[in-house]
């Protein structure tokens, strides 16, 4: 009977150390899943504020090129105003025939 509790005290000891040993890894597997977790959080909003300067920085150059091309039309529209031809008004106006005979 002695044998009989010795070995099963002896099996509860090693199943217990066992899961003892399981329960600290899961904890410790746990832990680096928060860590790399929260790292990954942080890249993710550096990430975000990052594309957040870019997206302003792109919308202030799109403005500027608004503005450049309206500068543009603006020079063309003078330039085709300036290269049409000038009509002349009234023309030349035609000389009286001095060569022919008055009549009496």
């Amino acid at each position: 009977m002695k044998r009989i509790s010795l070995i099963a005290a002896a099996a509860l000891l090693v199943l217990g150390t066992k899961a003892h040993a399981q329960v600290k890894k899961d904890t410790t597997t746990a832990k680096k899943a928060a860590a790399t977790a929260t790292a990954s959080a942080k890249t993710a909003d550096k990430a975000a504020m990052k594309a957040t300067t870019d997206a302003k920085t792109a919308d202030k150059a799109a403005m500027s090129a608004k503005k450049e091309a309206a500068t543009a039309d603006k020079a063309a529209d003078k330039a085709t105003a300036a290269a049409k031809p000038v009509a002349k008004k009234g023309g030349r106006k035609k000389k009286s025939d001095t060569t022919t005979a008055k009549k009496p």
